[in-house]
């Protein structure tokens, strides 16, 4: 059974933190050199806390479909915040958003990250950041999964991605939108003694041609050019990592077969209200023939006789 893992928090697979926050990092300078930054689909906050690590000091527009995410990005980003939760799907919900980005000074920008494929219909919000675009009012960087890849579908999606989507997806972005593809990474480090914590710079080259990307991603807008290459490295507990794993698993076999019992269950309460509703026509024949036979004889009907 695959995991799942919609909301990202400070529990998640150092993995997929890392990926998470791999997008912020890419979009920091824009939204560093920003004095309003508007996070659409901004979850919990945590990534993207953590990444610009209180160093933005404009204000900051949170977009959620959740309550309970918004309030929690705005404790998490914690300054000059506006918490809004929408519906992107909806445009009167859009309108509102976009007054309160522009409401912010310039110059602005708008992240995107994993919010696409979410959405029942995604036209109005990209008619919406190409707008802000095209206009010179935003610059935007947005992302969409490779699900074409994993070959499996995910069941918060309401559309699925992949290298031909994402092309038509392109085909009606702005003219000078940057495309960026996010390629996965493996690797390890050797840390002599005394020499813990040491800073380093991981040489890699990473090269997009032939790879299959986790996400592709778009920026577009006055700042579009600004991206360059990034890669993140994340440090993993193996011991941690193998008790999340063995939790995980746990969890998820404890569901499986959960699930399973509900099956039976569920099947064993079909056979019993078949076998019911049989007496109940069985019952209501023999009801019938007694009154036949009581109706004869000229006796009073047993029971309830306008039946």
């Amino acid at each position: 059974m695959p995991d799942w893992q919609e909301r990202i928090t400070r529990e998640t697979n150092p993995a997929l933190r890392v990926e998470h926050d791999l997008r912020y990092r890419l979009a920091e300078p824009l939204i560093l050199g920003a004095r309003t930054w508007a996070d659409l689909g901004c979850g919990n906050g945590v990534a993207a806390a953590e990444t610009l690590g209180g160093a933005f000091d404009g204000r900051a527009v949170l977009v959620d479909v959740d309550a309970d995410a918004v309030e929690a990005a705005a404790k998490e980003i914690d300054g000059d915040t506006t918490p809004i939760q929408a519906d992107l799907t909806d445009r009167d919900a859009l309108a509102h958003v976009r007054e309160a980005i522009l409401a912010g000074a310039a110059p602005r920008a708008i992240t995107a990250f994993e919010v696409i494929e979410h959405l029942t219909t995604f036209v109005p919000l990209v008619e919406l950041l190409s707008e802000l675009a095209e206009q010179g009012e935003a610059t935007v960087v947005l992302s969409v999964p490779n699900d074409d890849f994993w070959a499996i579908e995910n069941p918060f999606h309401a559309t699925m991605w992949g290298e031909g989507s994402f092309a038509e997806l392109r085909s009606i972005l702005p003219e000078g939108a940057v495309v960026a593809s996010q390629l996965a990474l493996q690797g390890a480090a050797v840390v002599p003694e005394g020499q813990d914590g040491q800073r380093i710079d991981v040489p890699i080259e990473p090269s997009a041609e032939g790879a299959v990307p986790t996400h592709f991603l778009a920026a577009l807008g006055p700042q579009a050019a600004a991206l360059s290459v990034h890669a993140g490295v994340a440090q993993t507990d193996l011991d941690a990592r193998r008790a999340w794993e063995r939790q995980r698993e746990a969890d998820l076999a404890y569901m499986e077969v959960l699930h399973r019992r509900v099956a039976e269950l569920q099947a064993e309460n079909d056979t019993f209200r078949a076998e019911l509703q049989g007496n109940h026509k069985e019952f209501e024949d023999w009801r019938t023939y007694i009154h036949e036979l009581e109706g004869k004889l000229g006796l009073p009907l047993s029971g309830d006789g306008s039946k």
